[in-house]
Formats: C-alpha cells, structure tokens, sequence
C-alpha cells in the first residue's frame, strides 16, 4: 500500500511539472500580433500560389519583398518572426489558438469579400 502511495504522489508531482508554463520571453511576438502575421502570410502564399500558378517560386526578390513589406505592415522583422516561430512551435499549447485566431481572421476575410462582390448582372433587362 505504501508503495501505491509513493507512486501516486510521483505521478501527481510528476503531471505538476508537466502543467506549469513558461511566460512568453519579451523578444517573442505577442499572440494577437503573431495571429496576425500568419493569417496574412497566408492569404500572401494563397496570392503568390495563383499569380505564380503554383510555381514555388518563394525566393524571387519579388516574393521576398512581399513578405518584408507584410512584415513591415505589422512592424515586426525577419529575426522577430523566426524567434517567435521557434517558440511557439516548441510549444503547442500557445501555437494552437494563434492558429485557430489565424483561421479565424482568413475565415472573416473571405466572408467580407464574398459579402462584397457585386450582384449578378440582370440579363433579361438588357433584352
């Protein structure tokens, strides 16, 4: 019994440990912003993917400044960005509702824009 006991109070410090959190360091991108950042990054990529019928040309100058001015847009740099990757998919708990934020953003971006197309053309009154 007194081995059970042993075991179950290791476990509980055990899962303890696990549930603790790190805060986010000061020189990664908060998650509002970096939302943000993939969400339009995303719809960059969707943009160049056509333009470029889906050759992956992703290191043309013309691309890369794409992305700097995206980046410049959110005022965020190169160096920013590859941290704030870095730690957040190293740890998912914080990467999973980015992306679902970022999702989000595309999903309401797509909506304003179908909302904003322009009505079909009345055909039988130009007979």
């Amino acid at each position: 019994m007194r081995h059970n006991k042993t075991h179950l109070a290791l476990a509980a410090l055990l899962l303890l440990a696990a549930c603790r959190t790190e805060p986010r360091p000061d020189d990664v991108l908060d998650p509002e912003t970096m939302a943000a950042v993939m969400a339009d990054a995303y719809l960059l990529e969707g943009y160049n993917a056509v333009e470029t019928e889906y050759r992956f040309d992703t290191l043309s100058p013309r691309v890369m400044q794409a992305y700097d001015d995206l980046l410049a847009r959110h005022g965020v740099d190169r160096e920013a960005l590859g941290r704030s990757l870095a730690y957040y998919t190293t740890h998912p708990e914080h990467y999973r509702p980015i992306m679902d934020s970022a999702l989000a953003r595309i999903d309401r971006s797509e909506a304003a824009a179908a909302a904003d197309t322009l009505p079909p053309p009345d055909w039988e009154s130009q007979e």
